[in-house]
């Protein structure tokens, strides 16, 4: 474990540097937005806790899976592929050696070595002429860092990282922007090393250094929010929080936030909106089918918090996260945008189809979905290239939403956080036909069962029969089909 000495801030730096000593908690007005257990361990780097807690991701055994004694759990499901759109066979290597193993014969591997031998005697000289807080250091200390990720020693590039972030706020100041180069990287090291409380909590700071310097004159801003509610997002996927109806109502409001800054910067032509409306969409469909977590937000000990985090977003947006009707409005917003552009008939007809499809996914609305459909079929039937453009839209069954492409986690609801990375795949291949209403029937497995899969086939075959797909159109209408080939992979 790595531990920073707080002498080390008393040493070496000028007394305007060592704000941190002089006003804590003033330093913490601005950071109200955070869970109170965020807040503690921000207010702990705040006091010089900057070098990275890396505890537990060094050394740690994986779990062994010789003890199991049933069958491993279904815990995520991927969006299925159908046959027809030319899925190849997937490759089934170890997923978790994929990610981390570099090729040690790549000459770029060496020359990466050789490098970061010479950046260290580098960095002894800058310190022994400089001091251990020389402002020069912490270039080099990214680009150690840097190296470091690249070679795949997420723990060292770590070190490095967090130790430039220490130099850059003694140096440059405490809220400095100089410090965000080195964030973004140590986070995407926590991400790698699967050290998400870490990962969270800096993603949290960043956005909290970002917000100090850009809010609301800086449209560099919407780079921030986006960030932030994306991760939001990942981290409801995977369970990771106290409260996950926390996450789905940042989310919310952070995008929300994005597509006004959007549109007062830049105007309502501004081609990022269509990518931000579907994200609070995407949001939105969590909401709906997980209603129990927006129900946590409305608790004594959340509600404080997120009335905090919305006053400083200057957010109108109610911190109960909405599901159903945000849903609604932000795809009305995007055939609004497609609409007033006007220059892509596909992304209009597109935009139109979206929308008839989260009518058709809650069953509402029959009468105005089949219009949309209808008139998102016309749209394209009057191109040139009309009948390639129906074949790609309305030409196969598409699983619904289309625009959520993040793994069904079936675990959430118990706590159990893992990640695809640390787990084993496989693949279930089925046939089914779809209703013109969307609804899958005759269902057969055409994968091979066996006693040791059994269970998570069968809760794959039970998982698509609730799957609403989009039924083919002809002549604007929805039709019943038979004899659609999907594969699911799923992780346990």
């Amino acid at each position: 474990m790595v531990k920073t000495d707080l002498k080390l801030y008393e040493t070496g730096a000028s007394q305007d540097s060592l704000l941190v000593k002089k006003n804590p908690l003033e330093l913490m007005q601005n950071i109200n937005f955070c869970s109170s257990n965020l807040k503690n361990s921000i207010l702990s780097m705040i006091f010089g806790l900057f070098t990275m807690q890396v505890a537990g991701m060094e050394g740690s055994a994986p779990e062994s899976k010789t003890e199991r004694k049933l069958p491993a759990r279904l815990h995520y499901l991927e969006v299925p592929m159908a046959f027809a759109q030319g899925l190849k066979p997937l490759d089934f290597g170890n997923n978790r050696k994929t990610l981390l193993m570099l090729n040690e014969d790549d000459r770029q591997f060496a020359e990466r070595e050789n490098t970061l031998r010479q950046y260290s005697s580098s960095l002894a000289s800058t310190e022994e002429l400089g001091g251990p807080w020389d402002s020069g250091l912490a270039e080099q200390l990214l680009t150690v860092g840097i190296l470091e990720q690249e070679q795949g020693n997420h723990i060292e590039a770590i070190k490095a990282l967090g130790r430039a972030v220490q130099i850059n706020r003694i140096t440059a100041g405490l809220y400095t922007l100089d410090q965000v180069s080195a964030l973004k990287k140590m986070i995407e090291s926590f991400i790698a090393a699967e050290n998400w409380q870490d990962a969270d909590l800096y993603q949290n700071y960043l956005f909290f250094i970002e917000h100090k310097a850009y809010w609301d004159s800086d449209p560099r801003i919407i780079d921030s929010l986006e960030r932030l509610a994306l991760w939001n997002m990942k981290m409801f996927a995977i369970g990771f929080g106290e409260a996950l109806g926390v996450r789905l109502s940042n989310a919310q409001m952070l995008f929300s936030a994005a597509i006004r800054m959007i549109v007062t910067h830049f105007g309502e032509s501004d081609q990022r909106l269509p990518g931000f409306l579907k994200s609070l969409a995407a949001s939105a469909y969590q909401v709906k089918i997980y209603p129990e977590y927006a129900v946590e937000v409305a608790q004594p000990e959340y509600r404080s918090q997120q009335e905090s985090f919305r006053q400083k977003l200057d957010e109108g947006t109610p911190i109960i996260p909405g599901s159903f009707r945000i849903g609604e409005a932000a795809l009305a917003a995007n055939v609004n945008y497609h609409q007033v552009k006007s220059d892509d008939t596909y992304a209009l007809a597109e935009a139109i189809t979206h929308l008839a499809d989260w009518y058709l996914l809650f069953g509402v609305r029959r009468k105005q979905l089949e219009s949309l459909y209808e008139q998102a079929w016309k749209l394209l039937r009057d191109e040139e290239d009309g009948d390639k453009l129906l074949q790609r839209l309305f030409g196969a069954v598409a699983p619904l939403p289309t625009f959520v492409d993040a793994p069904k986690n079936f675990q959430l609801r118990l706590s159990d956080i893992k990640i695809r990375s640390g787990l084993n795949h496989s693949v279930a291949d089925l046939s089914f036909s779809v209703t013109n209403a969307g609804a899958v029937r005759d269902i057969k497995l055409l994968s091979e069962e066996t006693e040791e899969n059994a269970r998570r086939l069968a809760r794959v075959s039970r998982d698509a029969r609730m799957t609403k797909f989009r039924p083919i159109l002809e002549e604007g209408r929805p039709v019943a089909s038979a004899g659609h080939i999907f594969r699911y992979r799923y992780w346990y």
